[in-house]
């Protein structure tokens, strides 16, 4: 090293911390996934666009529910049993998007055939899904940095909220460029 210590040494960061950042930027990265992608994908495969503003209800009220349900389940079993039902859970929510939506839905309208056939009820479940992941891993993030940073906790969240907008400008960054990969193939 040039200096001596790294910038990470110096700093504290530890690999307690790394797993933190990568779950922070995880979870903004699934943010960022249901606000760009997912709904973009639902207008192009909808004529009803009222379905967007049903599913981010839904996806909100489905947010306050999950925080007391979280935390109990917390209380009652343990962390790493939360954090294995939130990557069950995060799956299962994946691979529903994936085999709902064609994949020319995010760029355009499509009637392209797809594994399961999008409905209301299964793009509003899976909404559910995706906002009991969400949650559930704000509430493991928000613990750990409570944890982490007992003595410094605007250090803690300073750093929360600097991982999550590096997560949404990095998943804006690709929507974009495979929206321009996309637009330029079709010529």
């Amino acid at each position: 090293m040039m200096f001596g210590k790294s910038w990470l040494e110096s700093s504290g960061i530890n690999a307690e911390y790394g797993y933190l950042l990568l779950v922070l930027f995880y979870n903004s990265f699934v943010l960022a996934f249901y606000t760009m992608t997912y709904q973009t994908c639902i207008g192009h495969v909808f004529a009803d666009r009222s379905l967007i503003p049903l599913m981010s209800l839904i996806f909100g009220i489905t947010a306050v529910i999950a925080c007391p349900l979280f935390e109990s389940i917390v209380i009652f079993f343990n962390n790493r049993i939360t954090a294995l039902l939130l990557y069950i859970l995060a799956i299962i929510s994946y691979y529903l998007v994936f085999l709902t939506f064609p994949s020319a839905a995010t760029y355009a309208e499509s009637d392209d055939p797809t594994s399961l056939q999008p409905t209301k009820g299964l793009i509003l479940l899976i909404a559910v899904l995706l906002a009991l992941t969400d949650t559930g891993f704000n509430i493991q993030a928000n613990s750990a940095i409570g944890l982490l940073f007992q003595s410094d906790s605007e250090i803690g969240f300073m750093l929360l909220n600097s991982v999550m907008s590096v997560g949404t400008a990095t998943v804006f960054f690709l929507v974009l460029i495979h929206k321009f990969i996309c637009f330029a193939c079709t010529f």
